[in-house]
């Protein structure tokens, strides 16, 4: 029987559009959801041993994770040369770009401040979400590599390997982490929030099957409140393409 551990809670498909004032500028996003999945119950298995036995089995289930939820999609962009009261004089459309997208719970990052989240940091991210840090699922040990290639937030620099870091799936397996592959996922903060970041693709074949020959610019693992009954965490998205 396949046996795999599931960490996405939700999938959640996004257009993500940027309207951006300045390259290397992280700018609020649009989002356009295209549509949304999760996973079905599975059928359970069942015997018919006789009486009077003691019958010794095996049980292996594949759970599905609600402390956590995943975002995957496309991002377009259109660069302009705008004025504060936001009227264009010349815009672009760009049909090719890289950058990061930022996915935060504060709509108002501090964004000269940002760094790499330590361990600190993400001791505190499951503290507050009520995740217990010692669990495989839990902040601290999903985001625990240290593999990631070199980006720059505006003007600052993130050298490669430096911050705490893991990658989504493809084709429905794990990747082998190296700063080469896509879809990888580092922490940050500004402080006093975590900023889950992925670098934009370019219609690159995401999690599902390849036979499937559907591409994503990104995706994204967020987590949610380990407590069920707790109201669902809103997540706040950011671009920055040059």
């Amino acid at each position: 029987m396949k046996t795999k551990t599931v960490w996405m809670g939700i999938v959640l498909c996004l257009a993500l559009l940027l309207v951006n004032e300045a390259m290397a500028q992280q700018t609020g996003a649009t989002v356009t959801n295209s549509s949304w999945s999760t996973k079905n119950a599975s059928t359970p298995q069942s015997r018919n041993d006789s009486r009077g036995t003691i019958t010794t089995v095996s049980l292996n289930a594949e759970q599905q994770n609600s402390k956590w939820k995943a975002y995957v999609g496309n991002v377009s962009s259109t660069f302009v040369l705008d004025d504060s009261g936001g009227y264009s004089i010349y815009q672009w459309t760009m049909d090719s770009f890289s950058g990061q997208v930022y996915i935060t719970r504060n709509n108002s990052i501090s964004w000269a401040g940002v760094t790499c989240a330590g361990l600190g940091d993400k001791s505190y991210e499951d503290t507050v979400i009520n995740h217990n840090s010692t669990r495989a699922d839990s902040v601290n040990r999903t985001f625990v590599a240290q593999t990631h290639k070199a980006f720059t937030v505006g003007s600052t620099a993130i050298s490669q390997n430096t911050c705490y870091s893991t990658a989504t799936w493809k084709n429905d397996t794990a990747q082998v982490l190296s700063t080469a592959i896509p879809f990888q996922e580092v922490l940050l903060t500004d402080g006093n929030d975590m900023i889950y970041t992925t670098f934009v693709e370019d219609n690159m074949l995401g999690y599902k099957p390849e036979s499937n020959g559907v591409t994503y610019d990104f995706q994204a693992i967020v987590p949610d409140d380990g407590i069920g009954s707790n109201p669902l965490l809103t997540y706040f998205f950011y671009l920055e393409l040059s």
